[in-house]
């Protein structure tokens, strides 16, 4: 047996796991319902759920929590055994009609759901903490006060947003740092590489960018898709979870800067998204 027909085996064998697992999930309310195990002379239905699948009891206790929830959404409910009790248990936390939910269970990964879920129940949430600066305090002459202001200016001219002082001394000090090579290029395209420069402008601290949001960024996202602009102008630092729902289409406003980002109520991912989303699906795919 190659190493290919091997990892081809391991991979079926896991999907019919996976499979198997969600089809006794299914039985386990009937179960409860019958107290079946007590005619089979066991103490309870986590007995019965470890000794027939090794199912521990947390677990058991989610599913039937997670069955009983969606006892008056049948749509919902069927979700189970095709993608997981896992991803609908985080899905019936958000309040939306069941149809909506269904879509998000078919199209985001769980980690993007329970993302989804902490974003709709914290209303309160605190925006964007923003640059982490220091107050610090020193003489200029007027010379260096006029070309430093007039640098601002140019930076707000380019971003179309306010620049604070703090980030017009950054910029210029990653650029004395290592300055960005400049190369001819046809106009409106800088190749599918984002260039260090832009990274750093972009880094967050290392943290994603959403509003509220404090784990570690994990990818540079295209608020206006580079597949349409063939450029990097507008990249935004994002963690997995909201990097998939901005393509699940569940941010209403990415033409605004990202401190003014908020999730809309229904999913309404454009054509690249779509086209993002069935990539991902065939990525995961056994």
């Amino acid at each position: 047996m190659t190493d290919k027909e091997l990892y081809k085996l391991c991979c079926e064998c896991g999907a019919k796991t996976r499979m198997w697992s969600r089809k006794f999930a299914e039985l386990l309310p009937e179960v409860e319902k019958r107290k079946l195990w007590k005619k089979h002379k066991m103490y309870s239905i986590y007995e019965f759920a470890k000794k027939l699948a090794g199912l521990n009891e947390s677990t058991v206790d989610e599913i039937l929590r997670t069955y009983k929830k969606v006892e008056d959404k049948p749509k919902l409910k069927a979700q189970i055994v095709k993608h997981g009790w896992g991803k609908v248990r985080a899905a019936v936390r958000i309040d939306e009609k069941e149809e909506t939910l269904v879509k998000i269970v078919e199209t985001l990964p769980k980690k993007a759901i329970e993302e989804l879920a902490r974003e709709r129940k914290n209303v309160t949430c605190k925006n964007s903490p923003g640059w982490e600066f220091q107050s610090v305090t020193f003489k200029l002459d007027r010379d260096t006060q006029f070309k430093l202001k007039k640098y601002q200016q140019r930076l707000e001219k380019e971003r179309k947003q306010p620049v604070p002082l703090g980030e017009v001394l950054k910029t210029l000090l990653n650029q004395l740092e290592e300055p960005e090579k400049k190369t001819r290029k046809s106009p409106g395209t800088t190749g599918r590489n984002i260039s260090a420069a832009k990274k750093r402008e972009t880094d967050n601290n290392g943290k994603c960018t959403f509003p509220g949001c404090n784990k570690p960024h994990t990818c540079y996202h295209h608020p206006d898709r580079y597949a349409e602009t063939q450029n990097h102008d507008r990249v935004v630092a994002l963690c997995d979870e909201h990097h998939q729902l901005a393509h699940a289409g569940l941010i209403e406003n990415e033409d605004d800067p990202p401190e003014k980002w908020r999730l809309c109520e229904t999913p309404q991912p454009n054509s690249i998204d779509l086209k993002y989303q069935e990539h991902m699906k065939r990525a995961q795919a056994p």
